[in-house]
């Protein structure tokens, strides 16, 4: 029946128009296409003119607001940062309704749904969620790449002064007009869906979604999502899920709303639903649509079942799940860190050699390398031995993160320790972490012989040391706590390994009383934190045994072996 009424109201408004009773203006605001109701007014598509000519319009207008956007990313933000912001700040209608005050002078940028007021071109209204925003055209002010009729009804983005009229009631004196890029693309994806075009609806709501989440502060350069870029995301999944049944992008859909708009501590974003029983639009927060579908999405995934088989051994705890995943890793690939850390301890050995050798060749870069390997050879030292285990553990790390990406749902709400929610980043399990990463850099850094050798080399990596943390540090911070909770584990469990085959393969060359005077575990777990783990055999050394036979003197020795063995076999 409302079918019906909507189809005679637009043959009605049709009928009026071919006879100049209505005029064209009045035509962008017939009675909605019904199945809206419940949605924000940006996001509700009008009855008239047609779908076909809507889709038209805004093609035309999202090809206009693609070409003439603001630069996004990275080297765009560092542009904002060092020149003070480019542009003015952007604001959601309602944020500026309720910040009326406190933005009172200041130049924003906005955008919603052009309502011309009256006869007057120059004066407009946007509308949304219980605010809106009245448009004052500054003298001068012309719009830009709309169509002749101009931007009445359409989406746009009017940048100018905030001021406040007698009502109280936020109004743009507005300098610059022109079609705004995120809400095009999702009213185009509207228009879409509306006319059963489902691929071409996903794809130009991820578009919007995409720009919504591109918005920056020209203020104080930090994120700020367009408030309806969660409903393209979320409903782009959705479409693709239930109209294309394609599980691979819906999966995927999910997963970047979940890191977006979920997995965001504190994040108030929101979507719109339908459900089936009473054919009405919903607001509902994102993290109780998405959860459900994502984790039946990413259930049957290999490494979604390794997450949750440990964590099922753990008594069902997802913390406990983690460390006990991480300790189950380090020893499965101990045989590698075993070598790894051999190859450490012969570097060790040879050092008081290499650094005799330093000396010598202090001066010829060239002549030290070629007498390093000869060196490292003649006592089957492969300096290269120690970075085996890592490059193993990149894979084997990548895939796990995968795994606990996957299964972040179950770990949503769950605690350990200070952390509330190991689905959302913990800052100060991020700065353990860091301190663990500190510690592995040093130390691992001797595996590799130019820290040992060259030494303007160990000075580069010992700023690596230093870097890489801190590098780390400022990457991970929107990762989950979850994740982070793992590599922290398998740190400790690696320095656990570490003091193990300190005490079970010494040198051998230590007296009695000095290994009674070692303090075992607390002593050792100590020269770890100062530094001192890594150096505690050549210390020893130092003090307690002399420096091996110099390396002429070796080479000597073998050259004159060799030279006998030849005299020898030219006497017989």
């Amino acid at each position: 029946m409302r079918r019906a009424v909507s189809h005679y109201a637009v043959f009605l408004v049709l009928a009026m128009l071919a006879l100049g009773i209505l005029p064209i203006a009045a035509v962008v605001w017939a009675e909605p296409l019904s199945g809206q109701e419940g949605l924000p007014p940006e996001l509700v598509i009008q009855a008239v003119p047609a779908l076909d000519d809507q889709i038209d319009v805004l093609e035309d207008l999202a090809d206009y607001a693609e070409e003439n956007a603001p630069e996004t990313g990275f080297v765009a933000s560092l542009k904002q940062m060092f020149s003070g912001g480019q542009g003015p700040r952007l604001i959601n209608v309602s944020d500026l309704a309720a910040h009326i005050e406190g933005l009172k002078g200041e130049i924003v940028a906005v955008e919603g749904i052009y309502e011309k007021q009256g006869e007057d071109e120059g004066e407009g209204l946007f509308r949304s969620i219980g605010a809106s925003c009245y448009l004052a055209w500054a003298g001068g002010t012309q719009p830009q790449g709309f169509p002749d009729a101009g931007p009445d009804g359409l989406p746009a983005r009017a940048e100018g002064t905030v001021e406040v009229n007698e009502r109280g009631e936020p109004v743009i004196r507005v300098q610059k007009i022109t079609p705004a890029l995120a809400l095009t693309f999702i009213r185009l994806a509207r228009a879409y869906e509306l006319d059963e075009e489902y691929k071409d609806a996903v794809e130009a709501y991820s578009a919007g979604a995409q720009a919504g989440a591109a918005w920056r502060t020209a203020k104080d350069n930090k994120p700020t999502f367009y408030e309806y870029a969660a409903f393209a995301r979320v409903h782009a999944a959705e479409l693709a899920l239930d109209q294309l049944e394609d599980e691979g992008k819906a999966r995927g859909m999910y997963d970047q709303a979940w890191t977006a708009y979920a997995a965001v501590p504190d994040g108030d974003f929101y979507t719109w639903t339908r459900p089936e029983e009473d054919g009405q639009w919903h607001r509902q927060p994102v993290r109780e649509i998405i959860g459900e579908p994502l984790d039946r999405l990413k259930r049957d995934g290999f490494w979604y079942s390794l997450v949750g088989t440990f964590v099922n051994i753990a008594g069902g705890h997802p913390a406990f799940g983690l460390i006990l995943l991480a300790i189950v890793t380090r020893l499965m690939i101990y045989p590698l860190t075993k070598k790894q850390l051999s190859s450490m301890q012969a570097m060790q050995k040879i050092q008081p050699q290499i650094k005799q050798l330093q000396k010598k060749h202090k001066d010829d870069k060239q002549k030290f390398q070629g007498e390093f390997w000869n060196l490292c050879k003649e006592h089957n030292v492969n300096p290269l031995g120690g970075c085996l285990p890592l490059i193993v553990q990149m894979p084997i790390l990548i895939m796990i993160y995968q795994g606990i990406r996957a299964y972040v749902v179950q770990f949503d709400g769950a605690s350990f320790l200070w952390v509330s929610n190991l689905a959302h980043p913990d800052m100060y399990l991020l700065v353990a972490y860091a301190i663990s990463m500190f510690l592995f850099q040093k130390m691992t850094q001797k595996m590799n012989p130019a820290a040992s050798a060259d030494p303007q080399q160990a000075q580069q990596q010992k700023m690596m040391m230093y870097l890489m943390p801190a590098m780390f540090f400022f990457l991970f911070r929107g990762l989950s706590a979850a994740f982070i909770l793992y590599w922290l584990s398998a740190n400790l469990v690696y320095f656990v390994e570490h003091l193990w085959f300190q005490r079970t393969h010494g040198s051998g060359e230590e007296s009695e009383g000095d290994k009674k005077s070692s303090g075992g575990f607390v002593a050792a777990m100590a020269k770890v934190v100062s530094g001192a783990v890594g150096k505690t055999q050549e210390d020893d050394k130092d003090k307690a045994a002399p420096l091996p036979p110099s390396y002429e003197k070796t080479r000597a020795s073998a050259e004159g072996r060799k030279i006998g063995k030849e005299k020898d076999e030219k006497r017989k």
